[in-house]
């Protein structure tokens, strides 16, 4: 299957019916997001709005929204907790164009309630899912409390060694006995850059996952995980995006991200 799906990745200049802007390049292939497969497999795609940190959050979205992208997830640094007047213009901009702010992150939610309320409650005014935080594991309990008061999910994310939470075996103790709004967000880079295999630790913390981070497409197993993935019926968001610099050749690079997880999910589910 791996090798099918590589093959397929070698020809992806898919064309889709949303071009990337009105000045791209005639050589650039449009931009295509895979909606039918991705409902049919009970995923929600979200760009990362890190990869467009030079926009405004207006800028952002109206760029995504030119690119027939319905989801986004809320890089930290791009927002303050705080400002409860700026999420309801936020949400107001997100409304005028069909778009949602599905999951923020990645955020150090404190260790007290007082901290990070403030977050659920800018969650809250954005009807968001999922908060993706790295937190303090003695926290764990108050967030689960608060996950369910406010009905939004809390995923933990896995840094490369020796950062926070890289072992999935270890990490599987943070969710025993908590509710399920509490569970992970999957950054299959850095489990690779741990030494971690990233299907295995998929396939460990089976049941529990609420975001993933894909990463590369030109490795063989970020194929496999959204193999497992589909195989273990995960309903939840798939997080893209690359890095911003350099922004020369941006476009170029996020186009071919998000053309080759098209291309996946179509293969997944004979979607095209």
């Amino acid at each position: 299957m791996t090798r099918i799906l590589l093959a397929l990745l070698s020809v992806v200049a898919v064309c889709g019916p949303c071009a990337i802007a009105d000045d791209a390049p005639a050589s650039r292939p449009a931009l295509y997001v895979n909606h039918s497969g991705l409902s049919k497999l009970g995923w929600q795609l979200a760009c990362v709005s890190s990869t467009f940190q030079s926009r405004s959050n207006g800028e952002m979205i109206d760029l995504l929204h030119s690119l027939n992208f319905h989801h986004i997830e809320l890089s930290a640094g791009q927002f303050d907790p705080s400002d409860l007047n700026a999420a309801d213009a936020l949400a107001a901009k997100l409304k005028s164009v069909h778009m949602d702010i599905v999951s923020i992150g990645i955020i150090d939610p404190g260790t007290t309630e007082k901290e990070a309320r403030k977050f659920f409650e800018f969650g809250k005014q954005l009807k968001i899912k999922t908060i993706v935080v790295d937190p303090a594991d003695d926290s764990l309990e108050m967030l689960d409390k608060l996950a369910n008061e406010y009905r939004i999910n809390v995923a933990i994310e896995n840094f490369a060694k020796p950062g926070h939470h890289w072992d999935p075996t270890a990490s599987m103790s943070l969710v025993a006995g908590r509710s399920s709004r509490v569970g992970f967000c999957a950054d299959v880079a850095a489990w690779r850059g741990s030494g971690v295999s990233p299907v295995d630790a998929v396939k460990l913390l089976s049941g529990h996952i609420l975001v993933v981070r894909p990463g590369s497409f030109d490795v063989g197993d970020a194929v496999d995980v959204l193999g497992e993935l589909k195989d273990q019926k995960f309903k939840g968001i798939c997080a893209l995006g690359c890095a911003p610099q350099p922004e020369s050749d941006l476009m170029d690079r996020f186009t071919r991200t998000i053309n080759a997880f098209s291309t996946i999910v179509g293969s997944l589910n004979g979607s095209k």
